[in-house]
């Protein structure tokens, strides 16, 4: 071997330790790990404007970032951040910079809000916030420079329940904020996950009664718009049937999913493919951009995708 492909072998080899090091730091969600992605986030090249008010609570603050200079955006993705609702350790915005660069780096504008978690309050407020926070993006958005007109909504764990929610049951988003919505994202998202198996899920979506209204699988109409499940396929926190009882759903009702299973990822893996360190190592990141770049063209068509892993 020469002496350049000598080199070559060594950056190559070099980049995967230090990818396999970040995943394990990130997985273990330290806030040194968070705060050692985040930094290398934040030296590229986007805009952030921070902490815009978008209802009156404390929490109902958000966080914009723009493609960098001369970049118009392509399209605007609104993250969830998950936590079991709060009903286990909760980051806040601040947390995910990461996903915000992954996205900004390819043209598109992101938006993360923060939004009242339980034990303050339950499930209906919740959504509640979530809801505002795209109403807002909807109603102001193209005043900071994001697209207002071709909105995603994206989300891990409990956050991909609140984005499934909001593009599954048009009762929430206004009918012009909702025709704005292009497509959603989930990264490991719970859709069809009754009975409950833990006492804070029964009182985050209590009483009982409302139950059923909690499970996105549920207001599958097949006119909803695109939707890309995600899934690790070493997940023990989120089951897989949550992923194949929703799109089997969608499909059955003519409408339009994909979905992408990966044998190496678990639930953190999967959000920490978004990370620079890794965004070449797993083809989530690709997977993401494909389809909102597609979908965010106008009158773009539905895509015949079989699942893969």
């Amino acid at each position: 071997m020469n002496d350049s492909g000598t080199r070559s072998c060594i950056g190559r080899t070099g980049k995967r330790i230090a990818g396999m090091v970040a995943l394990l730091l990130l997985a273990a969600c330290t806030e040194s790990a968070l705060f050692a992605v985040n930094s290398l986030a934040r030296t590229d090249n986007f805009a952030l404007v921070e902490d815009i008010a978008y209802g009156r609570h404390p929490m109902n603050r958000l966080d914009m970032y723009l493609p960098g200079q001369d970049q118009a955006p392509r399209a605007t993705v609104v993250f969830f951040y998950g936590g079991c609702w709060g009903g286990c350790e909760t980051k806040n915005k601040e947390h995910y910079v990461f996903v915000a660069q992954a996205l900004t780096s390819h043209g598109y504008a992101v938006v993360i809000p923060d939004y009242r978690r339980y034990p303050e309050v339950k499930f209906d407020r919740i959504i509640d916030d979530a809801r505002r926070a795209v109403e807002w993006l909807k109603a102001n958005g193209t005043e900071y420079g994001a697209d207002s007109d071709a909105i995603f909504l994206m989300g891990h764990s409990s956050g991909a329940h609140l984005g499934a929610m909001l593009t599954l049951n048009e009762d929430y988003l206004s009918p012009e904020t909702y025709q704005s919505l292009k497509g959603f994202i989930g990264l490991a998202g719970p859709y069809d996950f009754l009975p409950f198996t833990e006492a804070y899920q029964k009182a985050v979506f209590g009483p009982e009664e409302k139950y059923p209204a909690s499970q996105p699988v549920n207001f599958v109409q097949g006119t909803e718009p695109p939707l890309l499940l995600l899934y690790g396929n070493n997940d023990a926190t989120v089951k897989p049937i949550n992923i194949k009882s929703l799109s089997d759903k969608v499909r059955g009702a003519a409408g339009c999913v994909e979905t992408r299973l990966y044998d190496d990822l678990d639930h953190i893996d999967l959000l920490a493919a978004l990370a620079l360190p890794l965004q070449g190592m797993e083809p989530v990141l690709p997977d993401i951009i494909e389809f909102i770049g597609y979908y965010a063209q106008p009158y773009a068509s539905c895509k015949t995708v079989l699942t893969h892993g």
